[in-house]
C-alpha cells in the first residue's frame, strides 16, 4: 500500500524495532514495557482501508504503545478528515508514541492520552466510527462494553491477537464468544496478521 512518504518513512523505523523486539520475544529475552508492540502492516493496512471506505471520522486506538498502529490510523484520518485518540498507560511509550507522531507530521490528527486505558476510554465521547483494541487481553471484554454504547450504528470494534500468541487462546475465545452474543452486534474473525475479530453494531 503506497502511503504518505513521511508517514513510511517512521514506520519504516519502528518496522524495524518490531522485528529486533520479535527476535527477542522468540529468544525469551522480551520486555513489554520496553517493546514495540503492536499489530503488523497487514492487520494496520487493513485498518487503513477501512477508515477510507467508511469515511470513518471519530477512531480510538486502546493501547497505543509506541505508534505504529497510531501511524496508519493517521494517515487514513487525515484523508477523512477524522481524528484519533489513542491511549497508552506507559509515560516512555506514550512520549515515544508522540514523537514519532509530530515526526510524521500527524500531531493534528492522532491524539495520545497516557494513563490508565479505561479512564481515558470512560471520558471518550461517542458517538465512534472505529475502535481498535489492542491492550492487555484479559481487559478486552471490559474495554468492548465501555465501547459498544459509544459505537455509532455500523460502526466497527477491531480486537487484535485474537489466533496469536497461542498462550492467549483462552482467554480470546472467552472474548469472541462475549461478543457474538450480543443481539446488537455482528461480529466475526478475520485471519490476517495475529487474528482480529471484527464486530459491528448493528442496532
Amino acid at each position: 500500500m503506497t502511503l504518505d512518504p513521511d508517514v513510511q518513512a517512521i514506520l519504516a523505523e519502528l518496522d524495524e524495532r518490531r522485528e529486533r523486539d520479535r527476535e527477542a520475544f522468540k529468544k525469551d529475552s522480551f520486555d513489554a514495557d520496553k517493546a514495540a508492540l503492536a499489530a503488523g502492516p497487514e492487520t494496520a493496512g487493513l485498518l487503513n482501508l477501512m477508515i477510507r471506505m467508511t469515511g470513518a471520522i471519530h477512531i480510538v486506538e486502546v493501547g497505543t504503545s509506541m505508534g505504529y498502529t497510531a501511524l496508519w490510523l493517521g494517515e487514513a484520518a487525515r484523508a477523512t478528515g477524522g481524528h484519533v485518540i489513542g491511549t497508552e498507560a506507559l509515560e516512555a511509550k506514550c512520549s515515544i508514541a508522540n514523537d514519532y507522531i509530530a515526526r510524521a507530521g500527524l500531531s493534528d490528527i492522532v491524539e495520545v492520552r497516557p494513563g490508565d486505558a479505561k479512564a481515558s476510554v470512560a471520558a471518550i465521547e461517542g458517538p465512534l466510527d472505529l475502535v481498535f483494541i489492542d491492550a492487555w487481553k484479559t481487559d478486552y471484554i471490559d474495554f468492548f462494553d465501555m465501547l459498544l454504547p459509544k459505537m455509532r450504528l455500523g460502526g466497527a470494534i477491531v480486537a487484535d491477537n485474537i489466533t496469536f500468541p497461542e498462550s492467549n487462546a483462552e482467554v480470546m475465545a472467552e472474548y469472541m464468544a462475549h461478543v457474538r452474543g450480543k443481539a446488537n452486534v455482528r461480529s466475526d474473525l478475520v485471519t490476517i496478521g495475529n487474528g482480529i475479530e471484527v464486530s459491528v453494531r448493528i442496532a
